[in-house]
């Protein structure tokens, strides 16, 4: 075998292929190409056109090796022999459904019938490739299948787009709803959710966290739409069989939330925000860290902004008493972790955030 064209290496990495269609917009980076194929006057010729094209190809000569390289190592395409003493394209390829890759899988077998072909893409192989088949031409059906991914990237892209609009629409029809029966609950929910994302930020919540929070507390209140109209709307304060109507609305939430798929993880912090972290709360009476997360910072901010609110029973606590309040409630109504973040921040920030928020709503 000539010198000059290695049976199995890492071929030098060029910085632009052919094309950058893997749906990332890396210009600069290499596609990282997994070759398994062992037939001598083959491989290296379809590694050296590969590489020339401007690929960064890894060899791997068994099974094994090529198994141990998907779990250690990213790669963008995978090419398998089906058919070699050393290389089983198909295990190959169910390893990388077992892996969870997104990577296409091109299969090749020389000599290969319609009956092979037919079994490769039924057991989910992207492209299947009879040999020989000249180095150029394997650039060629490797490019192919590249930029057939980009283009479902894409269009997954966009569907995702479409569907988080419809998501959008939807949150906005329940919240009119919701606005429609009570003036009230739009500045209270709005502001409430505005100080709850600034509180979980400073508790460390993540991402996807920090997204059910924000539907949650947006739609906290949501089953208030099912509480009586005599109830929701009493000027006074409520006699006890008013209150058990009024305790529902936790519940009734839960139920219009959960049946809505993106909202399934938001919907528990709609049916736990008024549970107690002493187990004393509604309408389950959990306790501690039973209690999910987001539904014990929605908890805090939402009997904060409660307190500091007129009502017409009551008039507005002063924002330190407040406070206050909420630091003889921890560890009995509040979870004292939560609390103590947001005793962190002066009361005039939170009234702060909360008066940013009134002033964006009424814009």
């Amino acid at each position: 075998m000539s010198p000059e064209v290695p049976s199995r290496a890492y071929y030098a990495c060029h910085t632009s292929p052919l094309f950058s269609l893997d749906g990332s917009g890396r210009g600069s980076s290499p596609v990282q190409l997994l070759l398994a194929d062992r037939e001598h006057r083959q491989s290296p010729r379809f590694a050296l056109a590969l590489s020339q094209a401007g690929y960064c190809v890894t060899q791997a000569d068994t099974t094994d090796e090529v198994i141990d390289l998907l779990s250690r190592q990213a790669f963008d395409i995978i090419v398998a022999e089906v058919a070699s003493s050393g290389v089983d394209g198909f295990e190959v390829l169910r390893q990388a459904q077992v892996l969870g890759l997104e990577a296409p899988v091109v299969l090749t077998s020389e000599g290969a019938d319609i009956g092979l072909a037919r079994k490769a893409l039924h057991l989910g192989a992207d492209d299947f490739v009879q040999k020989p088949t000249e180095g150029e031409a394997m650039a060629v059906i490797v490019e192919r299948n590249l930029t057939r991914q980009a283009m479902e990237r894409r269009q997954a892209l966009r569907h995702r787009t479409q569907l988080e609009d419809t998501y959008e629409t939807i949150l906005d029809a329940l919240l009119c709803a919701l606005d429609f029966r009570s003036s009230y609950t739009e500045e209270h929910t709005e502001s409430v959710t505005a100080c709850s994302l600034e509180l979980a930020r400073r508790v460390g919540i993540g991402d996807a966290e920090m997204y059910d929070l924000e539907r949650g507390a947006l739609l906290h209140d949501i089953g208030k739409i099912g509480v009586p109209d005599d109830v929701l709307h009493k000027p006074g304060k409520l006699t006890p069989d008013e209150w058990l109507e009024m305790r529902k609305h936790p519940v009734i939430g839960y139920r219009m939330c959960s049946r809505i798929s993106f909202l399934k993880r938001a919907a528990e912090i709609v049916l736990r925000h008024h549970e107690h972290w002493d187990g004393g709360g509604y309408p389950d009476g959990l306790s501690g860290e039973d209690i999910p997360r987001g539904a014990r910072i929605l908890a805090v901010v939402d009997a904060f902004h409660a307190m500091t609110s007129d009502r017409p029973y009551r008039p507005a606590m002063a924002p330190a008493a407040a406070a206050r309040e909420l630091q003889r409630c921890s560890g009995s109504q509040f979870d004292p972790d939560i609390v103590a973040a947001f005793l962190e921040v002066p009361p005039d920030r939170w009234m702060a955030i909360r008066r940013h928020t009134e002033v964006l709503e009424a814009r």
